[in-house]
C-alpha cells in the first residue's frame, strides 16, 4: 500500500469537506470528524486504491478545492471553503450535487459517500462510535466465542516461487470455487489463486468498516461517472461469503435466450444436471426463510395489492434468522451460509488442491496459442509463477476481462456486454420500530413487474439495513436533513428495485492494467426503473408508511394522505432525472463482460467457456453470462462453472 499524502492545502480541504458532510455540523453533541479519525481513515482507504491515476486526480481536486476561485464558482463568494460558515459550505456542495455537468455531480457523490461512510463506520481504537447511540444502531456484534478453528490451510508464499499443476484457477468465488471443486474431484491437480485473504467464522464480528475493508473489492467501487456503486466480494470464497444466500435457478426464458446466443447446452439436460448438482451441494432449502418484520410487511402489502409474492430459497444450514442473520452481509458468524469455502473449496482441498491467498494474477502465459499458466504477485511483493495445462479465469466480471486483456486477448467482446442488475431503493419510514438490521437476509420477493417487455423488467426485494447500505443511496441536502434520515433508521425499511438490464456497459483497462467501468443506464432500462420506483411507492402506501422517499440526489418524498401524492412523487423524480448523479444506483450482480456465445463476432468465449483466441483458457464466472440473468446470479454462476469444469476435466483426462 502506498500512503496517500496530499498537500497541506489538500489535507485542509479534505478535512473541511468531511466536516461539512458530517452530522456533527448539525448537532455538536455528536462526535467530530477529528474525534473519529475520519480524514485519516479516508486517506488510508485512498492509499489502498491500486489506481494511481485516481489518487492523482483526487490530489489535484483537493489542491484546488480550498481556493477562493473554486468557492466562488460554487456560489460561496471569494473566500476559502474552509473558512465558510456551514450554511455557505452546504450551498457550495449542493451546487456540485445539482450541477448540469455530470463530472461535477460525480465528484459530489464520491465525496459524499466517502465522508459519510467513514463517519458512521468509524470506531477509533476499537471503541464504540458514540454517534450510533443517536440513531439507535447497536453497532458490531463482536466475534463469536463459539466459532471453531478455520478448517482450510492456504499455502504460504514467502519468496519468489514456481509451481506446477494441471489447472490453475484464478478466483475462488461462485465460479472459481465451484470449478476447483469439480476439477479436483476429477482427479486433476488444482491450484487456486485468490487476490484477497482467508477469513472464517471467528473473523466475522459484524463490523461495517472491517467487513467492507477485508471482504469486499476495494476498487473500482463505482463506474467511472459514479452512476452505479459496485459491491463485489474479494476474499477466499468471493461473493459467496458476503452475499444474501438468495438462491434462484436460471429462469427458463433466460435459458432459452442464452441458448439463442449460440450455447445450446443451456436448454439441454447438461445444464439441468449442473443446476441440480449445485442445488444439492449448497443445500438450498426453504426451511430457513422466516420473514423479518420488513419482509412480512412486504408480503402483506403485495397480497393487498394483488401482486405476485413468494418465499426465497436459501443456501443455509442452521441459520438463526435473527440478529446474526441481519449482519451476514459482513460474513456469517455462525457458519450457516454455504459459501464455496464451506462447500466446493473444502471439497477441492480435501482432494489435494492447493489454495493460495493474497496472490493477484497479472497475466496468463501462453505458448503456441495455448494457455500454459499464470504469472502472479503476492501482497508481500513475491513473484509467483504457476505452470499449468489449462487456466480458469474466474476473478469476477470486473477483473476477468482485465486479466484477459492484460494477457494479450484482442477480441473486442472481451469487456463488452457488461450487465449490472442496477438497483435503486425506495425508502419507507414506518410508525413502529423495525430494527431493520436484524432478521433473515431476504425471505420474500415479488415478480409482479418481472416481464415488462420480452422478459425484461424488475424484481422487488428487501434486505437488512445498516448505515453502510442506507448512506450510498440516501439523499444529502444538508447535514441536518441527513442526520434526521439516520435518526429514522430504526423505523426505515428499504424496497430494492432490481432491474434486469437489457443494455449494458463495458470494462476497459487503464494504462496501469486496472479495470475501468463504463456504464450508462439506457432510456429503455430507465423506463423500467421508473415503473419500479412507482411500484415500490405503492407497496409502502399499503404498509402505511408515514413518509416515502427515493434515492434521488434531490429530495423526492411524500407523506401519503398528509403531504403530497404518488403522482407528485413521480413528477419530482422525473424532474430530478434518472442519469448519473441524479438517481443513485448500486450493483451487487456484475455479469456478462466475457460472455459465451456461438461466434467470436459476438462473444468472448465459445459454448464450452473457452476463449476463442487462446486454447485452454476458460471463463467460469459471471463474466460468461450471455445476457443478464434477471435473478440473483449465484446459482447460475455455479451451474455454468460446474458445467464448464466438467468439460475441462473430460478434455484433460
Amino acid at each position: 500500500m502506498t500512503p496517500f499524502t496530499p498537500s497541506a492545502r489538500g489535507q485542509r480541504a479534505l478535512r473541511s469537506i468531511c466536516e461539512s458532510f458530517s452530522p456533527h455540523a448539525a448537532d455538536p453533541g455528536l462526535p467530530s470528524v477529528a474525534e473519529l479519525g475520519v480524514t485519516d481513515a479516508l486517506l488510508d482507504a485512498v492509499g489502498r486504491n491500486p489506481r494511481r491515476s485516481e489518487q492523482r486526480a483526487l490530489a489535484a481536486l483537493l489542491a484546488l478545492w480550498d481556493s477562493p476561485l473554486t468557492t466562488a464558482l460554487g456560489g460561496g463568494g471569494l473566500r476559502r471553503f474552509s473558512r465558510l460558515a456551514q450554511p455557505d459550505r452546504e450551498r457550495v456542495l449542493l451546487s456540485w450535487c445539482d450541477s448540469r455537468v455530470a463530472q461535477r455531480r460525480a465528484t459530489f457523490q464520491a465525496l459524499r459517500k466517502a465522508a459519510l461512510l467513514f463517519y458512521w463506520m468509524s470506531s477509533p481504537d476499537g471503541e464504540r462510535n458514540q454517534a450510533w447511540d443517536a440513531i439507535g444502531y447497536p453497532g458490531p456484534l463482536g466475534p463469536n466465542p463459539d466459532a471453531g478453528p478455520s478448517p482450510l490451510s492456504p499455502v504460504s508464499i514467502e519468496r519468489d516461487t514456481e509451481l506446477e499443476c494441471d489447472v490453475v484457477v484464478v478466483g475462488s468465488g461462485a465460479g472459481g470455487g465451484t470449478a476447483a471443486g469439480v476439477l479436483a474431484a476429477g482427479g486433476l491437480d488444482v491450484i487456486v489463486l485468490e487476490a484477497g485473504g482467508y477469513y472464517d467464522d471467528r473473523d466475522f464480528d459484524g463490523s461495517e468498516a472491517g467487513g467492507l475493508t477485508q471482504l469486499y473489492l476495494g476498487a473500482p467501487q463505482a463506474t467511472n461517472d459514479q452512476s452505479v456503486g459496485l459491491l463485489a466480494g474479494s476474499c477466499l470464497g468471493g461473493g459467496t461469503v458476503v452475499n444474501y444466500t438468495t438462491s434462484f435457478r436460471t429462469p427458463d426464458d433466460v435459458r432459452q435466450e442464452w441458448a439463442d446466443q449460440g450455447v445450446p447446452a443451456f436448454t439441454e439436460p447438461t445444464y439441468d444436471q449442473s443446476l441440480d448438482a449445485v442445488w444439492e451441494r449448497l443445500g438450498v432449502n426453504s426451511e430457513y426463510s422466516s420473514p423479518s418484520s420488513r419482509d412480512r410487511q412486504l408480503h402483506e402489502a403485495c397480497v393487498a395489492l394483488g401482486w405476485h409474492v413468494d418465499s426465497m430459497a436459501r443456501n443455509v444450514r442452521g441459520c438463526d434468522q435473527g440478529i446474526n442473520c441481519g449482519y451476514c452481509g459482513l460474513g456469517c458468524r455462525l457458519g450457516a451460509k454455504q459459501s464455496t469455502v464451506k462447500t466446493w473449496l473444502a471439497d477441492a482441498a480435501g482432494a489435494g488442491a492447493r489454495l493460495i491467498v493474497h496472490a493477484r494474477a497479472e497475466r496468463v502465459t501462453t505458448e503456441g496459442g495455448r494457455a500454459r499458466g499464470v504469472e502472479a504477485r503476492t501482497a508481500g511483493g513475491h513473484r509467483l509463477s504457476v505452470r499449468a495445462r489449462a487456466v480458469v479465469a474466474a476473478c469476477g466480471a470486473l477483473h476477468t476481462p482485465a486479466l484477459l486483456k492484460r494477457s494479450g486477448l484482442a477480441n473486442p467482446n472481451v469487456g463488452r456486454h457488461l450487465k449490472l442488475h442496477p438497483v435503486t431503493v425506495v425508502w419507507g419510514i414506518l410508525g413502529g420500530e423495525l430494527r431493520p438490521w436484524e432478521g433473515t437476509l431476504q425471505a420474500v420477493y415479488s415478480d409482479h413487474h418481472r416481464d415488462l417487455d420480452r422478459g425484461y423488467g424488475l424484481k422487488y426485494e428487501t434486505a437488512p439495513l445498516h448505515p453502510h447500505l442506507l448512506l450510498p443511496f440516501a439523499p444529502w441536502r444538508g447535514a441536518r436533513d441527513s442526520l434526521e434520515l439516520m435518526r429514522a433508521l430504526p423505523h426505515t425499511a428499504p424496497v430494492g428495485i432490481l432491474l434486469r438490464d437489457r443494455d449494458g456497459g463495458e470494462v476497459k483497462v487503464g494504462r496501469d492494467g486496472e479495470p475501468v467501468v463504463r456504464y450508462h443506464l439506457s432510456p429503455y432500462d430507465a423506463r423500467h426503473l421508473r415503473v419500479g420506483v412507482d411500484g415500490a411507492a405503492q407497496i409502502f402506501e399499503q404498509m402505511g408508511a408515514e413518509r416515502i422517499y427515493s434515492s434521488h440526489a434531490k429530495w423526492v418524498s411524500y407523506s401519503p394522505g398528509r403531504d403530497g401524492s404518488r403522482d407528485r412523487f413521480m413528477r419530482d423524480a422525473d424532474a430530478c432525472g434518472w442519469g448519473a448523479g441524479q438517481c443513485q444506483l448500486g450493483s451487487f450482480h456484475i455479469m456478462g463482460s466475457a460472455r459465451m456465445g456461438g461466434s467470436p463476432a459476438h462473444s468472448a468465449c465459445n459454448p464450452a467457456g473457452e476463449t476463442w483466441e487462446v486454447r485452454g483458457l476458460y471463463v467460469c464466472d459471471g463474466s460468461a453470462f450471455p445476457t443478464s440473468s434477471g435473478v440473483n446470479p449465484m446459482i447460475s454462476i455455479e451451474a455454468i462453472a460446474h458445467m464448464n469444469a466438467r468439460g475441462i476435466a473430460a478434455a484433460l483426462n
